[in-house]
């Protein structure tokens, strides 16, 4: 009787490990893993930190100065662009090293820059995460530069550290600090170009282009018209004092404070 019981046990235990060709294992494995891992805190997912957005103007004309412009001729033109400033928090290798354990040497090549994405807390210390570009493992650094004994891996944006301890050669390696910026100018946002188109019944004739965003060759165009007559007109914001005008040119002055 004894013996149908454990028998029973047995296969009870069994079917709870398997059941079919399905094994529970992995999602225990998981569950462990889970349990012994570390929240990591990430600086930015998405790539470098955006510090500072900008819009810029860039017009092409000489304020102030008399000039001449024929007709069809540009006598102004100005594009709008956005510009973004980034800021990417990065360490740098002043020397080769080696990390040497049971599995794979990892090679760190000097002067070559390693991205932190974020970091954890072991042992109540802090250390930045940064990637292997050559595997899958993470490094842990500290705030001085030097690094922990032992590598990672993140599972489900969790760090999960390996089991092997490494040596590291040179012994007094570290990492030294960097922070690297770049600027990105956007495609225009906004802009346009005013032409000089001659003289129509005893009027000065403009035509403006506004540029499509998405093409810079393109627009819509609208046409002006003022008295044939020295003064100041405004078009688009811009003052232009005209001195003379006939139907092949225009001698004036772009105006700015």
């Amino acid at each position: 009787m004894k013996t149908l019981i454990i028998l029973g046990l047995a296969v009870i235990l069994n079917g709870c490990i398997y059941a079919g060709e399905i094994s529970f294992l992995p999602e225990r494995n998981d569950l462990i893993a889970d349990l012994s891992s570390y929240h990591i805190e990430y600086l930015n997912k998405s790539g470098p930190k955006l510090v500072k957005t900008e819009t810029v103007t860039e017009s092409d004309f000489a304020p102030n100065k008399m000039l001449t412009a024929y007709k069809g001729y540009s006598i102004a033109d100005t594009k709008t662009y956005t510009r973004n400033y980034y800021t990417q928090e990065s360490i740098l290798a002043p020397t080769d090293a080696e990390l040497n354990s049971e599995q794979s040497p990892l090679y760190i090549k000097a002067d070559k820059k390693y991205d932190i994405i974020g970091q954890v807390e072991i042992n109540g210390l802090i250390y930045a995460v940064v990637p292997n570009p050559n595997g899958n493992e993470v490094m842990l650094v500290d705030n001085n530069g030097y690094l922990f004994n032992q590598l990672g891996v993140i599972r489900n944006d969790r760090l999960v550290l390996l089991e092997a301890e490494y040596i590291i050669q040179p012994k007094d390696f570290h990492f030294e600090p960097v922070t690297t910026s770049k600027v990105v100018q956007s495609e225009m946002t906004w802009g346009f170009e005013i032409k000089y188109a001659g003289i129509k019944l005893d009027r000065i004739v403009f035509t403006v282009m506004e540029y499509n965003p998405n093409n810079d060759d393109s627009g819509e165009f609208v046409k002006y018209n003022y008295p044939n007559r020295p003064g100041e007109i405004s078009i688009r914001g811009l003052k232009i004092r005209v001195y003379e005008a006939n139907d092949a040119k225009i001698e004036y002055m772009i105006i700015t404070d």
